[in-house]
């Protein structure tokens, strides 16, 4: 399958990039797509992650947090 790349400036990044590592313009520009695959999928974990923390932080711990602060300011302990 072909790709017929009509943009001046992608034209210039690749042909900087192509010279910059040696690579043909296709391998410079496959292996900056599979970068940016990587970084992308990378930042779902992550992203992921960070959702699942935030659940786990209101459940088990702030709730704990809070139930203790309420019983101390009613004398309990």
């Amino acid at each position: 399958m072909a790709l017929n790349i009509k943009n001046a400036q992608v034209e210039s990044l690749a042909t900087e990039v192509s010279q910059m590592t040696g690579e043909s313009k296709t391998e410079a520009i496959r292996r900056a797509l599979e970068e940016r695959k990587q970084r992308l999928s990378f930042q779902v974990v992550h992203e992921n992650r960070a959702d699942e923390l935030r659940s786990f932080l209101e459940r088990e711990v702030w709730s704990a947090i809070r139930a203790r602060s309420s019983s101390r300011r009613l004398g309990a302990r």
